[in-house]
């Protein structure tokens, strides 16, 4: 059942790369926030209009997909996908003119956008809470520091969280999507978009330990080219590298257990790329800031190699 806002005020979940209702942090933190504070929660996704402009078409195609997908999954939990067209900051102080923002809930992204630094300050005036939840792996220490091999894997070990209902959904106007791609003029060559999709590629990287053989597709795949085939449904966060990485790691013991070596040391090379992201994403902040004043990761030498597999540019992947 929707319900229509009240002055109660509302809690934000705004998607970004992470377009799915499993092991998210942010849906789960605002119905955490409803209930405490009372209000109501939004599922809320922004077209940036320059990036939807500059997009190919099968880029285009390839999110679209992902976010119905991602709304069949809210509305099957009782809520709606919103769906805006603009400046982040505009529209969230339309939404706060007309209803109260009582918090924005998102999680991180890969690079930080332009449009966060603004959102950042206007929520201070406005007296918003705004949170950022991670969602590729841990925030460095106190020293700057956080190690792969341990710190990263301990976040990756936390319990996943399924998706509940949304009970204290609202509804303030759905929207309207952008202009979508004709149909019949949709490329083949694209990749198909959407978390069923991302689970059917997931389980044909890891296969089945009890029927390896021949025909199993992991034989003539690397763990880098399995972490490409991957790789779109996790920049876009069909899928979280939480939810990768243990069902990997649950697979790569069974086929040890199995006697199939080769298909655990396949899997072990896809491990060691998936915190790719993370550590990407720290890098270009050293970048930014200066390597001297950043923080930094450490692991091992053979690991670092590994995983430098993940940073190939997305469009050359």
């Amino acid at each position: 059942m929707f319900y229509i806002c009240s002055m109660l005020g509302l809690h934000t979940v705004w998607f970004k790369n992470d377009l799915r209702v499993h092991d998210h942090a942010a849906l789960r933190a605002a119905g955490q926030s409803a209930e405490r504070d009372g209000g109501r929660v939004i599922a809320l996704y922004i077209f940036d209009p320059d990036a939807w402009d500059a997009a190919t078409p099968m880029r285009r195609q390839f999110l679209v997909e992902s976010l119905r997908d991602l709304q069949v999954a809210l509305d099957r939990r009782g809520a709606q996908l919103h769906i805006r067209y603009g400046a982040a900051v505009e529209i969230f102080s339309e939404l706060h003119r007309s209803h109260r923002v009582l918090s924005i809930h998102t999680h991180e992204t890969p690079e930080t956008h332009v449009s966060d630094r603004p959102l950042e300050a206007w929520a201070m005036r406005a007296g918003v809470a705004l949170r950022v939840h991670q969602q590729y792996g841990p925030l460095p220490t106190q020293s700057g520091f956080f190690d792969v091999d341990s710190d990263w894997e301990a976040f990756m070990s936390e319990p996943r969280r399924e998706a509940a209902d949304v009970s204290h959904a609202a509804n303030v106007g759905v929207g309207y999507w952008p202009d979508m791609i004709d149909n019949d003029h949709k490329e083949a060559s694209s990749v198909a978009g959407g978390r069923r999709v991302a689970i059917d590629t997931l389980r044909s990287i890891l296969g089945s330990p009890s029927s390896a053989g021949a025909s199993d597709p992991m034989v003539a795949m690397s763990g880098r080219e399995a972490y490409q085939a991957l790789k779109p449904y996790l920049d876009i966060g069909a899928l979280s590298v939480r939810e990768t990485w243990q069902a990997a790691m649950s697979t790569r013991q069974q086929y040890q257990k199995s006697g199939h070596e080769l298909r655990a040391a396949t899997l072990a090379s896809f491990i060691q790329c998936l915190p790719a992201l993370h550590l990407d994403k720290y890098r270009r902040q050293s970048a930014r800031r200066g390597a001297s004043k950043s923080g930094a990761w450490r692991s091992s030498p053979g690991q670092t190699q590994q995983m430098s597999f993940g940073f190939q540019d997305p469009k050359q992947a």
